[in-house]
């Protein structure tokens, strides 16, 4: 009796763990620590976020925003990865790579995956056409901070790679150094409710967004 309840618990343990380690599971909460950071920019400065906004492609199927600061200096759009390891990636290259330590047999594992700042790019690019007024637009890409970015160059103005606990940092430097409000609390509040029906998703909706996530990563 006891070795079956040692093999349930076995089990369930497994179960639980394959659960906490997905893929899926670490996104969201890389997420989740990126909103609490932001939360400041809601309650002193009038902006409002959304999370896992789903756009409609022109194309067909949708393209998911992780977070979305909807702010009056203008829009700060953030591609979360909860990675471990060593990043290395540049701007102008197709894919990054993520650097594991040695394992048991002493090899080192890479694992290459599709450069976060294009990516970013091609959610901004069918988020536009549901913004009315000319904003600017920050594309931020946020690293766990449980990772060390090794070599990463950027050089795009409007583009900056960071660790989490340097995000709501960022977002203040860039606020402070924006002279201009380009978005009235009106702006904000119609932009924030137009894009909250997009975050409103079935399941399989999202489980369909997820296969051809999946499928693209594949072709890498």
């Amino acid at each position: 009796m006891e070795f079956l309840l040692i093999i349930a618990f076995l089990f369930v343990f497994s179960l639980i763990a394959a659960f906490l380690s997905s893929p899926r599971r670490r996104g969201a909460v890389g997420e989740r620590r990126i909103r609490r950071r932001l939360a400041r920019f809601e309650k002193k400065d009038g902006g409002k976020i959304l999370s896992n906004v789903y756009i409609p492609k022109m194309s067909g199927g949708t393209t998911e925003i992780d977070l979305l600061l909807i702010h009056p200096k203008g829009l700060f759009v953030f591609e979360s990865k909860n990675y471990s390891g060593w990043i290395f990636g540049n701007e102008a290259h197709q894919n990054w790579t993520q650097t594991l330590p040695k394992g048991w047999h002493g090899d080192v594992h890479k694992e290459r995956f599709y450069n976060p700042i294009r990516q970013n790019a091609s959610h901004i690019k069918h988020l536009m056409p549901h913004v009315r007024k000319r904003v600017p637009v920050w594309s931020v890409i946020v690293f766990s901070d449980e990772c060390e970015l090794k070599n990463i160059t950027v050089r795009s103005p409007n583009v900056c790679v960071v660790h989490c606990c340097h995000v709501a940092s960022i977002v203040k430097q860039v606020c402070s150094e924006t002279e201009t409000d380009f978005l009235t609390e009106a702006d904000i509040d119609e932009l924030y409710n137009t894009l909250l029906t997009y975050t409103d998703v079935s399941q399989e909706e999202k489980r369909h967004h997820a296969q051809q996530a999946f499928e693209a990563k594949q072709r890498l």
